[in-house]
């Protein structure tokens, strides 16, 4: 028995068929047919009933697949164990970071890594909404800060913090002094300020838009607020990056219960399954330990 007739063996029954596992095994179909028919008669019984369509696991196969992806997972560990073993400082290490991060608070973060590793040049992709992931998904990332609420198990996550997102407005509007009573309704014909959704290939992210509101769309969230404050229209910003506009009262919070807060699950997520440098692998210890407060 080998990994690769595990690995046949898998993609048969991940894939539904012998044509799909060897498009994605990059062998021929009659290779990975080989493959099953020796494994069966290493094993002397049947994995698969092959009177359908398509192959169909057989009481035995299911339970043996089931063994043969524990198995190729712990290979794939071990092979990403020993690459990080034989791996040197990164020459690079990429961070694409979600717009809404309080950034201040890693600032240190990536200071202590830099004067650690000085040989390893840090860089800082700020993204907004799925930007964030599809870097890390395109590999154009290797640690993503991100607001993505997927549970993928082919990622890690680390929970970070939470974002309070809260709707403001400029003192300056004719509208802030209902602040606390205004409706969506109220807002019809407003205009609305929003920040670009990044990503390039993944669905853009549209949630929050009120109906009947006209759109500015900026490139990020300082931009936003520089907009909002300046009269020109309203939206939602993290309460972190207006704490000081609202103590001095030039944006006010729009409190009532058409605009709730919103808390945000931040997390600094990784690949579970690409070998991880040492630079990388201390600068994911340090976020664990930032305090939030």
């Amino acid at each position: 028995m080998t990994l690769e007739q595990l690995k046949a063996l898998r993609a048969v029954v991940e894939h539904g068929g012998f044509r799909a596992a060897s498009e994605v095994l990059f062998k021929s179909q009659s290779a990975i047919s080989i493959a099953i028919r020796k494994l069966e008669g290493e094993l002397n019984l049947r994995l698969f009933t092959r009177e359908q369509y398509r192959p169909i696991l057989t009481n035995e196969g299911k339970a043996l697949y089931k063994k043969a992806t524990v198995i190729l997972n712990h290979s794939a560990e071990f092979t990403q164990l020993a690459e990080q073993f034989s791996m040197g400082k990164e020459p690079e290490l990429r961070i694409a970071i979600s717009g809404i991060t309080p950034i201040e608070h890693i600032l240190n973060v990536f200071k202590h890594t830099s004067e650690e590793s000085p040989s390893t040049q840090l860089s800082l992709q700020i993204e907004n909404l799925n930007g964030t992931m599809e870097r890390l998904k395109d590999g154009d990332a290797d640690i993503a800060i991100s607001e993505n609420s997927d549970n993928n198990h082919d990622y890690e996550y680390q929970h970070l913090t939470q974002v309070e997102l809260i709707s403001v407005i400029s003192k300056c509007s004719p509208l802030a002094k209902f602040s606390t009573s205004l409706q969506e309704r109220d807002l019809e014909g407003s205009t609305q300020i929003i920040v670009r959704d990044t990503s390039l290939h993944t669905p853009k992210i549209t949630a929050g838009i009120v109906e009947g509101t006209n759109h500015w769309v900026v490139n990020d969230f300082m931009m936003k607020k520089r907009v909002i404050a300046s009269g020109s229209g309203w939206g939602r910003l993290p309460k972190h990056m207006v704490q000081e506009e609202l103590k001095k009262g030039l944006l006010i919070a729009i409190s009532s219960k058409d605009f709730p807060s919103i808390n945000i699950d931040l997390k600094a997520i990784r690949h579970k399954h690409k070998a991880i440098g040492p630079v990388a692998s201390a600068l994911w210890q340090r976020l664990q330990a930032i305090d939030w407060v």
